[in-house]
């Protein structure tokens, strides 16, 4: 197969090394039939970058619809660029909107997901508090908010963890030969929680590309999140924890409702807001 063009493209490389777009809509509707009973139709992506979840959402169903929010607007232009421009008619039931994540409170939708830490940018309890009221605002009767966390012992210390990422295809349907995913936790505060993390790509000729995205965030715990949902008027904010395969010492890839589980050197979750 030919070789894209947009194989040292660092959005495409993030789709495929961090993104799990198909695994966290599945998830998305195992837990909204769980707790609902039915299915559900529209969808909001927060920051949502190049809008690959809300692109693929939409993909799934000639009833879905989707609203991607960021207010990063090349992402926006390289999503319509090379994912809408590919849809067809399905890309009318995308709307994309550059903008502050707080301020968007239409269309009320059945969810609205903030994935891959990206609300952490808020790092003072006024401005998170504020992104969760609106979210509750925007959700529909029995609706449902999914954000995700990282914690663990590792979390709050300096590290750099890689990850071979084998080769697949890009959104032009060409093949994207395979790379290194370097994660780098570079610094953190213990006084205000402060977590600068940084993305490289290294490729097989030697080459790589150096912080291809840099996060600067507040480190928040679970404690932390859930108390502030409650106080921006959620019913209740469930918990789901990523399981831990003992016998292969590796993520199960599965996401259980906990109550209580044994803290680890990094854990995953995913905090369920229910209107």
């Amino acid at each position: 197969m030919q070789i894209s063009p947009l194989s040292r493209d660092r959005h495409v490389l993030y789709e495929l090394s961090v993104q799990g777009v198909e695994y966290d809509l599945d998830f998305f509707e195992r837990v909204y039939r769980n707790l609902r009973g039915r299915r559900f139709h529209t969808l909001r992506e927060d920051f949502c970058g190049t809008a690959a979840k809300a692109c693929a959402w939409v993909a799934r169903g000639p009833d879905h619809f989707a609203w991607g929010v960021d207010h990063n607007a090349r992402a926006l232009a390289w999503a319509r660029r090379h994912h809408l421009a590919r849809m067809g008619p399905a890309a009318r039931r995308v709307v994309l909107v550059r903008g502050d994540v707080r301020t968007r409170r239409r269309p009320r939708v059945d969810v609205v997901a903030a994935m891959n830490f990206s609300f952490w940018v808020f790092k003072r309890r006024d401005t998170l508090l504020a992104y969760f009221r609106s979210v509750r605002r925007s959700l529909r009767p029995g609706g449902l908010f999914f954000a995700n966390a990282f914690g663990g012992t590792d979390a709050t210390g300096t590290l750099v963890e890689t990850r071979r990422i084998a080769p697949a295809q890009g959104p032009d349907g060409l093949r994207v030969p395979s790379f290194t995913y370097v994660w780098e936790q570079k610094r953190f505060n213990p006084i205000t929680h402060d977590l600068l993390c940084l993305i490289h790509y290294r490729f097989r000729d030697g080459t790589e590309i150096r912080r291809a995205f840099t996060y600067d965030w507040r480190l928040w715990t679970l404690p932390e999140m859930r108390e502030l949902m409650d106080e921006a008027g959620f019913a209740r904010c469930e918990v789901y924890v990523e399981g831990w395969d003992e016998k292969h010492n590796r993520s199960d890839e599965v996401y259980r409702r906990r109550v209580s589980f044994e803290n680890q050197l990094g854990w995953l979750a995913v905090l369920v807001g229910v209107a």
